[in-house]
């Protein structure tokens, strides 16, 4: 495999040669903003090529940087065929706001997707580095997908939400509240919109289900690790001539109330878990909390399976 990879020189990171074949070499451009990435994000292990395993797809080609200390900090770059970076990918505190910038530098940049961009315990790092706020930067690029999390917040979903090419967004226990999400009022562009509470009040509830009637283009929500209703969100829906899935998955909903939604829109598919499925996932079981009591009543139906 032909790639140009960053390696390590006297503490510096540098260009080399690795492998043979037809593969393409990372662009020069692109290869001067990922050293300076590599740099500040503390990704000092020697970069590999990559060509499977996580987070890669199938024909996915790339180059992986970790951290010497934590192999699962990692990230992840994913390259087209003429060595141009196109997905930003991986585990660990990897996009803080200073490197939003250096990302907008990457011309042809489609995805970013982020597990745990967060300091890890005992870190020193302010959790406000990685809040999202950077994703100004990237106001003018050309992404479409971005997974995100943790230390994202409503600033973050602020400045995402600017971000209008962006086709699907999945925001995965983070601190953006209801509020924060009606930052995403009228996106142009929106398909997919996926959210993942974890039990959380106040985030990803019936108060914020509003805005998602105002996405034209929106196919499909997951609203997960909640408890929504008919008449305090679900039914603002309706008015969607777009949504062709709703998925509610480790939430807790009434099945009367789904059934309200499916006939105002018959054509939407709707997936939910029993109450025995909610019990059973760490993250879905908060959702008692700020349910109603006949909700609850439901939910303790799964006590006995």
């Amino acid at each position: 495999m032909k790639l140009t990879l960053p390696i390590l020189v006297c503490g510096c990171l540098a260009l080399a040669q690795r492998g043979g074949g037809a593969e393409p070499e990372i662009h020069p451009d692109d290869a001067a903003v990922l050293r300076k990435i590599a740099e500040r994000e503390k990704l000092d292990a020697p970069p590999e090529a990559v060509t499977q395993g996580w987070p890669l797809q199938k024909g996915d080609k790339g180059v992986r940087f970790a951290s010497k200390d934590n192999a699962r900090h990692a990230l992840t770059v994913v390259l087209d065929a003429n060595g141009r970076v196109v997905k930003y990918l991986g585990n660990g505190p990897l996009l803080s706001n200073e490197s939003c910038p250096d990302v907008a530098r990457l011309p042809e940049l489609r995805v970013i997707r982020i597990d745990h961009n967060i300091p890890g315990p005992g870190s020193s790092t302010p959790h406000e580095r990685y809040d999202g706020t950077g994703f100004t930067a990237l106001e003018k690029s050309k992404l479409e997908e971005v997974k995100i999390g943790h230390a994202f917040d409503d600033k973050g979903m602020a400045a995402l939400a600017k971000v209008q090419s962006v086709k699907s967004m999945s925001i995965v226990h983070s601190k953006v509240t209801d509020q924060g999400l009606r930052a995403l009022a009228n996106h142009p562009n929106l398909e997919v919109f996926r959210f993942g509470s974890a039990s959380r009040p106040e985030r990803g509830t019936d108060k914020c289900l509003p805005v998602f009637a105002t996405l034209p283009k929106l196919r499909e929500l997951g609203l997960h690790e909640t408890f929504v209703t008919y008449d305090g969100g679900l039914k603002h829906l309706s008015t969607s001539k777009t949504l062709a899935v709703l998925s509610l998955k480790g939430s807790l909903v009434l099945p009367a109330d789904v059934a309200k939604l499916k006939k105002d829109l018959p054509k939407l598919t709707v997936e939910t878990s029993t109450p025995a499925e909610i019990l059973a996932a760490p993250n879905s079981r908060g959702v008692a909390r700020w349910a109603t009591p006949e909700a609850k009543e439901y939910l303790k139906t799964g006590e006995k399976q």
